[in-house]
């Protein structure tokens, strides 16, 4: 349980600590008492985390969103600098979605910049894989008179399935969200993560379509009035 995890938190390794939290948050799991309670854990051992420890960690909190934290300091910088020529391509790309956390809080605390563009590019070349279930829903928006661009990478280095814009320049992103975005219907913590940092970070709503929500549709009538209810609501 939580509790016990707090209890027992000084018992931690640093690594253990690491993938601990990273579990927490992949699942959509972020009790801010949790993520508080082993920060300052994280920070007397910052010397033992290796540079899969430090990435997940920085990702784990991004996805927590706690409002002030104390944990990422020039210290905790410093440490990522010095992994810099180790760290794997999935690494780096966590690090850019911290890095955006900390644009979110306005903290100040920035990456050096060949670092921080080593990151930026890191993410911005991941695979992107499209999905039957992608591929009905685009087709639905266009069939609905839609306007709309596919596969848009925005500037905070996410892509995103499809951009509908409107006559009055409204423009929402929608996200068709298959069976491992989710935990138990539960947004996963990267689909979390990706929604929040899209609505802050590039201004622009987004709407989910989720996969159980798309099976039951029926037919193509049915299909246009869910996505047009959606993208009139904004949710």
């Amino acid at each position: 349980t939580i509790t016990e995890a707090v209890v027992n938190k000084e018992h931690f390794k640093a690594q253990e600590v690491a993938n601990f939290l990273w579990a927490c948050a992949t699942v959509g799991h972020t009790d801010q008492r949790l993520f508080s309670a082993f920060a300052p854990v994280i920070a007397s051992k910052l010397d033992k985390l290796n540079e899969q420890g430090l990435s997940n960690i920085t990702w784990a909190y991004s996805v927590a969103n706690l409002p002030r934290q104390d944990l990422f300091n020039k210290g905790y910088v410093g440490a990522l600098a010095s992994n810099e020529k180790v760290f794997s391509g999935e690494e780096l790309a966590q690090l850019h979605q911290w890095q955006l956390w900390q644009q979110e809080l306005e903290s100040g605390i920035e990456l050096q910049g060949p670092l921080q563009a080593k990151c930026r590019n890191a993410f911005t070349s991941r695979e992107y894989s499209e999905s039957k279930l992608q591929n009905d829903v685009v087709d639905e928006l266009k069939a609905a008179g839609l306007v709309l661009d596919e596969e848009v990478l925005l500037g905070s280095g996410y892509r995103i399935d499809a951009l509908v814009e409107f006559s009055d320049g409204r423009k929402v992103a929608v996200e068709v969200d298959g069976p491992s975005h989710f935990i138990d219907r539960r947004p996963a913590g990267s689909t979390i993560l990706k929604h929040r940092q899209v609505a802050k970070m590039d201004h622009i709503k987004v709407v989910s379509v989720p996969y159980w929500e798309w099976d039951e549709l029926k037919n193509s009538e049915m299909k246009q009035r869910y996505l047009r209810e959606k993208l009139s609501n904004g949710q």
